[in-house]
C-alpha cells in the first residue's frame, strides 16, 4: 500500500489525552501502526472513553453513524453526544455498567439527532488505568424485531455472554501490550491477527477460539466462490486480501456441531510495513445470522406491504409539514391517483405535492391540517388536485401527525383517496337541487295572483347568473305585431323596483345597407349561441347607444308550444359557457316563456271574455235588427199580397204592387243568403271554386247594376266611377267570379247606404303580385275606434249618422272572410265626415283569353221549354212547394203527379212507367229522398231524379 493510502487509513484514528504524563506515555509505547489499523477497521462503530467518559478515541464507523467527524467528538463527554433514558451522571452510570455487565448493552438516543442506538459498553481495566470500550448499533435499521427480542430494552438472558479474562497469544513476546490485549479481548466477535507470509494466526481473540472449536463444517456464501476457499474460518478472506492487497469482505455460512447454521460476515485488511510491503492481515468476523433472518422477515413483510399498499384505493404517504408536502414515503397507487410514480413525488424528486392541490383550495387545506395536529387530532379533508394531463380532480386526504417522546411533529401519515366520482355526483345533486329551487321560487312566482314579467325575469335572470358566472344579463320579450317589446335589465340595487330593471323598446332594424348585430342575429337565429372569445364588441342600441366590451357571451332563446317566447342574453363568465350550462339556462329562461304564455292566456280569456260580451251585446242587437229586417219585407209582401185580392184595383197599382213585393222578397232573400253564408264560413263549409274572372267585364256589369239601384235609392245625384287598372276588356283573373262579385257587392252597397253627397269610386290596381281592389266614398266614415268593430259579426257603426240606416252587420264581415278564403287580405282608410276608403288584395293569377272565334252563348235568346207528352213526378211534403213547383212546369205543357213521401215515390215509379222525371226532395216523411232514390234507381236505372232541397248547407 502506498503512503498516500496509509495516510488515508491513519487520518480517520485520533487519540485524546488528558493531560497525564503516565497515560501520554502508555500511549505513545502502544500507538504502533498494529494497534492504530486494529482499531480502525473495526466494522462496528466504536469509541474509546476514560474512566471519566471523556472520548479518546473514535473509529470511522462511529463517525460516520454519528454523521460527524472524530475532531468533533475528541474531548467531549459522551453525555454531551448521548441522551440516556435516566438522567445519569458518571458515579450513576457506572454501576449501571456493573449492574448490566453481563448484558453489555444500553439505549440511548443521540444528541446530534433523533436516532436511536444499542450502547455496548466494555470496561477495560490495565495497571495504567480504566477505560470504557462502547461499541454502537443503530435501532432503527431493525425494523422486525428477532422473535427471542424482548421489549425492556436490553438482550434476552439467552445471549451469548461475553467475558474478558485476558488476552491469550500463539506467539510469546510479542503485543504483550496490556491494553491493546484487553481491547482485542473484549471484542465480542472472532478476531484476528494473520501474518502475511506464513498466514498463520498471530492473535486469536477469545469469542474466535470458542467460535471454532463450535463449528462442524463452512461454506462459502459469496456469488463467485474463490478457489483459494478451504473452509477454514479465516483462510478465505485472508487469501482475497493478499491476493488483492486490498479490503475484502465475505460471507460464508457455518454450521454447528449442533447442527445450527450460522452465517457471518468476514472482514479483511491489509498491514503494510515501511517498505509497503504486506505485513499483516487483520480478519474481523461478525454474526449475522439474526440480521439474514430478519432481512428475510422484512423482505416478506415488504412484499405483503407491497401488495396491501398496492391493493388501497388511493395513496398512502409519509410526508413533512411543510408547504410543499414534501415526500418521504408514497404508495404506488399514487400514479393512479395523480398520474406521478411514487418515486417522482418522494423527496419531490419530480414535482412538489403541494403543487398538485388547486390554487384555490391550498389555504385551506394547510389551515385544516394545522388545526388537526395542533390538537393532536385526525383530520379528514376534501380538496381538488391537478393530475399529470391536466385533470381536476377531488380527492380525500385522512391522517395524522406523527410526534416523539417531546411532544414534537416529526411528520404526517395517512391515505389520499379518489372520491371525484362521488364527489361530482354529490355535487351535481346539490347543484341540481339549487337549480330545482330556483325553479320552484320562480314557479310560486308564477302562480302568483297578479304576475309581473319584470319580477318573473329578474328571478330567471339572476339564477342564470349563478348557475354560469355570468356579470351581465339582459331578458328581451318577443314584440307582436301590435305591440311593442319588453326589455328586462338586472338590477340589484333595488330588486322591488320594476321600472329600474324593465324597459318597453321597439325592436330595433338596421338601416338600409347597415350590417345586421349580433343582438339581431341572436333575435332571428332563435337558437343557443355560444361565444368564448375575449374582446367581443356588442351595441344593444334599445338599452345604450355605446358599444359593450364582452370577454365571453351566450344566448338561450324561450319556446312555448313551439312558439318563440323570448330570449335571455348573458355575458363576461369567468369560465368558458359550455353545453351544460345552455341546458340549465334554458331550464329558467322556460319558466319565463311560461309567464309570458300565462300572460298571453290571460290577455286572450280577457279578450275572449270581452268580446263574448260583446257578441252577446251583438247577438241581442242582430236579434233586434233581425226582427226589424225580417218583418220589413215580409209584412211587404203580406200586405200587398192581401190587398192583390181586391177586385177594384187597376193594372197600374196591381203591377205596383207585384214591384213591391218582388222586391221586398229580394231583401229577405239577400238576408237569409248573408245568414247561410255566415253560417257556413263559421262551420268552414264555405268553399271558393276557382275559373277564369273578366273583371272589366264584371265591373260592367256592377256599374249597370249599381246605377239602377242609384236610382231605386233616388240618390241618382250621387255619381259612380268606374277606374279599371287595366284597359284589356278581356283582362282575365284566376279567381272565384262569384265570390269576387258577392265582396265588391257588399263594399258598394255600404257605400251607397252611408253616402248621401258626392261619389262612390270603385277601380284596381295590379301590385307586384297582387291585385288591389278599392271602393271610394265621400260619405259619413268611420271612427278609429270602431273600424275594427265594423269587420266583427253583427258589428255596425253606432253614430248619428249611421243611427236610421237598416242592415244586420254581416256584410263586411262575410267580406272579409272571402277575402281570406281567396288568399288576400282586407283593409280601409276612413276619417269621420270626410269619408272611407275600402282596399281587399287577392293574389294575381292570369286567367285563361276567350279566344276570338270562340262562341258565345248570347243570354238574350230564349230558350223556349215544351214538356208535352211528359210526366214529372214531384216527391214533396210540402203543400206550397208543389204547388210553386207544379205551377211552373204547367207553364211548359208538363204533366204533374204527387207524392208525399219516399214510399210512395217508389210505388209510383214501380207501377207508372209513364214517368220520365222525378223531382225529389231530401227531408221526407217516412222514408227519405236519398233511400227513395237508391230504391227507384234499382227499379229503374235510366229514370232521371233531380234532387230538391232547402237544407243546401
Amino acid at each position: 500500500m502506498g503512503k498516500k493510502k496509509k495516510a488515508e487509513y491513519e487520518e480517520g484514528i485520533h487519540i485524546q489525552l488528558n493531560g497525564d504524563s503516565d497515560n501520554q506515555d502508555f500511549f505513545n509505547a502502544v500507538s504502533g501502526d498494529l494497534f492504530i489499523k486494529s482499531f480502525e477497521v473495526l466494522p462496528q462503530p466504536s469509541i474509546l472513553t476514560d474512566e471519566s467518559f471523556t472520548i479518546l478515541i473514535s473509529n470511522p464507523s462511529a463517525c460516520k453513524l454519528l454523521n460527524t467527524d472524530y475532531k468533533f467528538l475528541s474531548g467531549k463527554s459522551i453525555f454531551d453526544i448521548f441522551i440516556f433514558r435516566e438522567d445519569y451522571d458518571k458515579n450513576s452510570l457506572k454501576l449501571l455498567i456493573k449492574q448490566v455487565i453481563n448484558h453489555n448493552s444500553i439505549f440511548v438516543q443521540s444528541n446530534l439527532s433523533d436516532q436511536h442506538y444499542n450502547f455496548r459498553v466494555v470496561p477495560v481495566e490495565i495497571e495504567t488505568g480504566n477505560f470504557f470500550l462502547i461499541q454502537l448499533t443503530e435501532i432503527s435499521k431493525i425494523t422486525v424485531a428477532s422473535s427471542n427480542s424482548k421489549s425492556a430494552g436490553l438482550p434476552s438472558d439467552g445471549e451469548e455472554s461475553r467475558n474478558t479474562k485476558g488476552f491469550q497469544s500463539d506467539t510469546s513476546g510479542q503485543f504483550e501490550n496490556a491494553f491493546l490485549r484487553k481491547i482485542i479481548d473484549s471484542l465480542p466477535h472472532p478476531f484476528y491477527i494473520l501474518e502475511a507470509v506464513s498466514q498463520l494466526p498471530l492473535v486469536r481473540n477469545i469469542a474466535a477460539r470458542q467460535f471454532e472449536e463450535s463449528i462442524s463444517s463452512v461454506h462459502c456464501k459469496m456469488k463467485d466462490r474463490p478457489e483459494s476457499c478451504s473452509g477454514n474460518a479465516y483462510n478465505c478472506a485472508l487469501n482475497l486480501v493478499i491476493n488483492s492487497t486490498t479490503p475484502a469482505r465475505i460471507e460464508h455460512e457455518f454450521i454447528t456441531k449442533s447442527g445450527e447454521k450460522r452465517i457471518h460476515e468476514i472482514f479483511g485488511y491489509p498491514v503494510f510495513n515501511s517498505e509497503d510491503k504486506l505485513w499483516f492481515v487483520i480478519q474481523y468476523s461478525i454474526d449475522i445470522t439474526d440480521r439474514k433472518r430478519n432481512e428475510v422477515e422484512i423482505l416478506e413483510y415488504q412484499g405483503i406491504l407491497d401488495n396491501l399498499m398496492s391493493n388501497l384505493p388511493g395513496m398512502a404517504f409519509r410526508c413533512l409539514n411543510e408547504s410543499n408536502w414534501t415526500m418521504e414515503y408514497a404508495s404506488p397507487g399514487s400514479r393512479k391517483l395523480t398520474g406521478f410514480t411514487a418515486n417522482e413525488l418522494i423527496n419531490n424528486k419530480k414535482t412538489h405535492y403541494g403543487d398538485l392541490i388547486l390554487k384555490e383550495d391550498r389555504n385551506m387545506v394547510w389551515n385544516e391540517v394545522q388545526k388537526a395536529v395542533a390538537r393532536h387530532r385526525l383530520y379528514r379533508i376534501e380538496y381538488r388536485i391537478v393530475t399529470k394531463n391536466g385533470k381536476v380532480k377531488w380527492v380525500l386526504e385522512q391522517g395524522k401527525g406523527v410526534f416523539d417522546k417531546y411532544d414534537k411533529l416529526i411528520r404526517l401519515e395517512g391515505l389520499i383517496t379518489d372520491i371525484n366520482s362521488s364527489k361530482n355526483a354529490e355535487l351535481q345533486l346539490k347543484k341540481e337541487l339549487a337549480i330545482n329551487q330556483g325553479i320552484a321560487t320562480i314557479g310560486v312566482e308564477l302562480l302568483s295572483e297578479a304576475i309581473k314579467p319584470a319580477r318573473v325575469a329578474y328571478l330567471v335572470q339572476q339564477y342564470s347568473r349563478m348557475f354560469t358566472g355570468s356579470e351581465f344579463s339582459l331578458v328581451i320579450s318577443p314584440a307582436s305585431e301590435d305591440e311593442t317589446s319588453y326589455l328586462f335589465c338586472f338590477d340589484e340595487s333595488d330588486e322591488n323596483d320594476e321600472n329600474a330593471r324593465s324597459k318597453r323598446v321597439r325592436r330595433h332594424f338596421p338601416k338600409p345597407g347597415e350590417p345586421a348585430g349580433l343582438i339581431d342575429k341572436l333575435l332571428t337565429e332563435q337558437k343557443p349561441v355560444i361565444v368564448n372569445k375575449p374582446g367581443l364588441k356588442v351595441k344593444i342600441p334599445c338599452v345604450s347607444p355605446g358599444e359593450f366590451t364582452f370577454s365571453r357571451l351566450l344566448s338561450v332563446p324561450a319556446f312555448i308550444n313551439n312558439k318563440y317566447a323570448g330570449i335571455i342574453i348573458l355575458a363576461n363568465a369567468s369560465d368558458d359557457y359550455t353545453d351544460e350550462m345552455v341546458a340549465i339556462v334554458q331550464r329558467f329562461i322556460n319558466m319565463y316563456a311560461l309567464a309570458a304564455y300565462r300572460l298571453k292566456a290571460e290577455e286572450t280569456l280577457q279578450k275572449a271574455k270581452e268580446k263574448a260580451e260583446a257578441s252577446d251585446h251583438l247577438k241581442s242587437l242582430f236579434l233586434s235588427n233581425m226582427s226589424h229586417e225580417i218583418r220589413t219585407p215580409m209584412n211587404a209582401i203580406l200586405g200587398f199580397a192581401e190587398m192583390l185580392q181586391d177586385v177594384e184595383l187597376s193594372i197600374d197599382e196591381k203591377d205596383r204592387f207585384l214591384d213591391v213585393i218582388i222586391k221586398s222578397g229580394d231583401n229577405l232573400l239577400r238576408l237569409i243568403n248573408d245568414i247561410i253564408d255566415i253560417s257556413k264560413i263559421e262551420a268552414g263549409q264555405l268553399k271558393v271554386i276557382y275559373s277564369d274572372c273578366y273583371i272589366n267585364e264584371l265591373l260592367t256589369d256592377l256599374e249597370v247594376f249599381f246605377n239602377r239601384e242609384l236610382t231605386r235609392l233616388r240618390k241618382d245625384h250621387l255619381t259612380l266611377y268606374i277606374q279599371p287598372g287595366n284597359s284589356d276588356p278581356d283582362f282575365v283573373v284566376y279567381t272565384d267570379p262569384v265570390r269576387i262579385r258577392q265582396i265588391i257587392s257588399n263594399l258598394v252597397g255600404n257605400a251607397l247606404k252611408f253616402t248621401d253627397e258626392g261619389f262612390i269610386e270603385l277601380g284596381y290596381s295590379i301590385k307586384n303580385k297582387n291585385i288591389e281592389f278599392y271602393v271610394r266614398d265621400s260619405g259619413v266614415g268611420i271612427p278609429a275606434d270602431q273600424q275594427k268593430i265594423i269587420f266583427e259579426r253583427f258589428g255596425q257603426v253606432k253614430d248619428d249618422a249611421a243611427r236610421n240606416l237598416s242592415g244586420t252587420g254581416l256584410g263586411l264581415t262575410i267580406s272579409k272572410n272571402l277575402v281570406e278564403l281567396l288568399g288576400g287580405r282586407i283593409w280601409l282608410d276612413s276619417y269621420p265626415g270626410e269619408g272611407s276608403t275600402f282596399w281587399f288584395s287577392i293574389p294575381y293569377i292570369i286567367g285563361h283569353h276567350r279566344l276570338q272565334n270562340e262562341d258565345v252563348p248570347n243570354s238574350s235568346i230564349s230558350l223556349e221549354t215544351d214538356l208535352s207528352g211528359k210526366t214529372i213526378l214531384v216527391v214533396e211534403d210540402v203543400e206550397t212547394n208543389f204547388f210553386y213547383i207544379s205551377s211552373l212546369l204547367g207553364k211548359v205543357n208538363g204533366k204533374v203527379i204527387r207524392a208525399e213521401d219516399g214510399e210512395k215515390a217508389v210505388e209510383l215509379c214501380r207501377t207508372n212507367p209513364e214517368i220520365s222525371l222525378v223531382l225529389m226532395d231530401i227531408e221526407l216523411p217516412v222514408l227519405d229522398g236519398y233511400s227513395a232514390t237508391r230504391q227507384i234507381k234499382k227499379i229503374r236505372p235510366n229514370l232521371p231524379v233531380i234532387a230538391q232541397t232547402a237544407f243546401a248547407m
